[in-house]
């Protein structure tokens, strides 16, 4: 079957008798099968969606047509969904039944399935919140909602280069490198977690809002940029020891103890962990 495909060009179905000595007939065909290429469609499909995000989702007004690019955007994603259950009813009929969908690995299956869905599942929430209702405040949640979804349909294009021999096995290894980034992602938030807890029980006692946001607010997002080498707490630590106030819930005995925590913790993350990481990777 190989040796029917061209060897030239980037599509494999068109016709027979402009493809096989190789070169399209005329420069308007060699046009025209690139265009219609599926990678140049889906490039025009980020490029529009990303148009549209950027200078075209303003509030819904009732008697206003939408901008071209959300309706061009609104069918192509329709359009891909389509195609997606027409591929996955044609596996399903095609593939022994207790394989279809499977990778080799319960896991990747499983994440696999869910990034090809959740674009999807995004796209159309978002829909329902731009258009389910009249109040001008769900607008802000469709944006962050398309946003996010944006992002998903970016990395979705990896797939076009999977086919290619210099790029495509370096994604292919990302399978089997994957349990030991969880290995490593996991002991870099037990260090910040230990860290954030401590510091923020000696520093700022009974200061901490006992709710969702308070608590990564205020525990969790200072220590989390410690990884990018992004120290607040150390001025925030020595302004404590010389003044010697006990304003925040913390006085110098706590702000000094907290200081040898974060030495201890800047060593273990920073240094041990990050740079393990780099070594094991590279």
């Amino acid at each position: 079957m190989m040796s029917d495909l061209s060897q030239d060009g980037i599509n494999y179905y068109v016709d027979e008798k402009n493809t096989k000595d190789g070169n399209s007939t005329t420069y308007w065909k060699r046009f025209r099968y690139f265009h219609e290429s599926p990678v140049i469609s889906y490039l025009w499909f980020l490029l529009v969606f990303s148009y549209m995000m950027l200078y075209h989702l303003d509030a819904r007004n009732t008697f206003d047509i939408p901008h071209w690019t959300e309706i061009n955007v609104i069918i192509t994603v329709s359009t891909m969904l389509f195609e997606e259950a027409r591929r996955l009813r044609y596996q399903y009929v095609t593939r022994m039944t207790e394989r279809w969908g499977s990778t080799g690995s319960t896991a990747f299956t499983f994440l696999s399935n869910v990034f090809y869905v959740l674009p999807y599942f995004l796209f159309y929430m978002g829909l329902g919140f731009r258009y389910g209702s009249y109040n001008e405040g769900l607008l802000p949640t469709a944006r962050i909602i398309w946003a996010l979804d944006l992002a998903l349909w970016y990395l979705r294009s990896l797939k076009f280069i999977i086919a290619l021999k210099f790029l495509g096995p370096k994604l292919l290894m990302l399978k089997n490198m994957l349990w030991d980034l969880f290995v490593f992602v996991y002991m870099i938030f037990i260090a910040i977690a230990a860290y954030a807890v401590v510091s923020r029980a000696l520093i700022f006692y009974k200061e901490v809002p006992f709710t969702g946001r308070g608590i990564l607010s205020e525990i969790f997002y200072e220590p989390y940029w410690f990884i990018y080498g992004e120290f607040s707490d150390k001025d925030l630590l020595d302004e404590r020891i010389k003044n010697g106030t006990n304003a925040g819930g913390g006085g110098v005995a706590e702000a000094t103890a907290t200081h040898v925590l974060l030495g201890f913790h800047m060593l273990f993350i920073n240094i041990l962990l990050l740079n393990l990481l780099v070594a094991v990777f590279a």
